[in-house]
Order: structure tokens, then sequence, then C-alpha cells
């Protein structure tokens, strides 16, 4: 079964008015979102006709500690990574635009010694696919054809930045107990202007 999601906007022109009614109560409550952020992709070619992309993610948890520990011993291999990441239970969603979103399989926060949020995505598939709208990097790629994606936020407060495993590779920080992008610092950026919006309470 595909991970992937019709995005909202074209939901009703694929999905039975009765369908959507039934899936809306369903997800009403249980699924309100406990984090969400907003960008601008950048350092990458949307092939859509469109100079930039925006970027919405909703998460409707947090890893545990047990999952966080689960996919990190994992980590041995990218295919092992891989088929843990797979297993995962869909914890929120990324929506480009691209005509499907990408469920978030890993969400993990750090605080960082000077009061900055250290936010790590994980998804099952690469943000460069998804059909028409599909992202390209127009800076280094990883040396990695990694076939997941781990996204990077470095928050601070409400605002901040984005980087991602297209353009950088994925490592094990022992230290802070979770994945990460080697090197954050020199990594390019490919999410701007990100903010973390209000969600209900």
């Amino acid at each position: 079964m595909s991970n992937r999601l019709i995005r909202p906007g074209l939901a009703i022109c694929l999905v039975p008015a009765a369908a959507l009614s039934m899936l809306a109560g369903t997800m009403a409550g249980a699924s309100d979102p406990v984090a969400r952020f907003s960008a601008t992709a950048t350092n990458v070619n949307p092939n859509n006709g469109d100079k930039s992309d925006t970027v919405r993610i909703d998460l409707l948890r947090w890893s545990t500690d047990a999952e966080r520990d689960q996919l990190l011993s994992a980590f041995k291999d990218d295919r092992q990574f891989f088929d843990a990441l797979g297993h995962e239970p869909s914890i929120g969603y990324i929506w480009t635009h691209a005509s499907v979103g990408f469920s978030v399989r890993y969400a993990y926060r750090v605080l960082l010694p000077d009061g900055a949020e250290r936010v790590v995505l994980a998804t099952d598939k690469r943000l460069d696919s998804g059909g028409p709208g599909a992202w390209e990097a127009t800076v280094q790629r990883s040396a990695h054809d990694y076939p997941f994606t781990v996204i990077e936020l470095r928050m601070n407060g409400n605002a901040g930045e984005g980087k991602m495993s297209l353009a950088a590779s994925v490592v094990v920080d022992a230290d802070a107990k979770t994945i990460g992008l080697d090197h954050y610092a020199a990594a390019p950026v490919l999410l701007k202007g990100v903010k973390r919006e209000a969600v209900a309470p």
C-alpha cells in the first residue's frame, strides 16, 4: 500500500463526497496536529513552472524513545534503515506542490544549549519524487542516493531554516540520540523562512 496521500486541494476530485464526509469525521480531533511548520523550498526546481514551492509539515505526534531507538539500531546501512522506516507508523504528513503528500515516519526534537530547537523528520520517500511538480535539486546533491528523505529544521522560537538529505549525508548523532545531517552548518539551505504555525490546543 502506498503511503502517499492526495493533496487536500485534489481530494474532492478523486474521492466521492460521502467518503470525504466519513473521512473528515474519522480524522477530526484524533488527527489534529501537535506541531505544524510552513516554509518555502529554495535551491530546488519544483519542475512545475514555478520558481519556488511551498511546504507544509503537519505532525500528529512525536516519535517515542522506543521508536527512535529501534530506528537507530537499524541504521547500519541505507537499505536496512529504509526497510525499518517503512514499517514505522505514519505520524504526520509533508505537503509540497507535487500531487501527493509524504508520510512522516520519524519526528524527534532536541533542545540545543543556546535554546534553539532541532527538529529531525524522516519519510520513507524521496521529496524529489511524487509525480507532477516533483523537485530537482539545483545544488550539489548528496553523494548518497538515499531512497528516503531526512529533514532537519533548526528553530529559534517560531522561525528557522531547514536542510535535507537531498544535499547532505545522514548520520547517527550518538550524543543527541537521533539521526541527523552530517556537517549541518555546511549543508545548503533547502527550506527557508520556516515558521512554526499555531495549532489547536
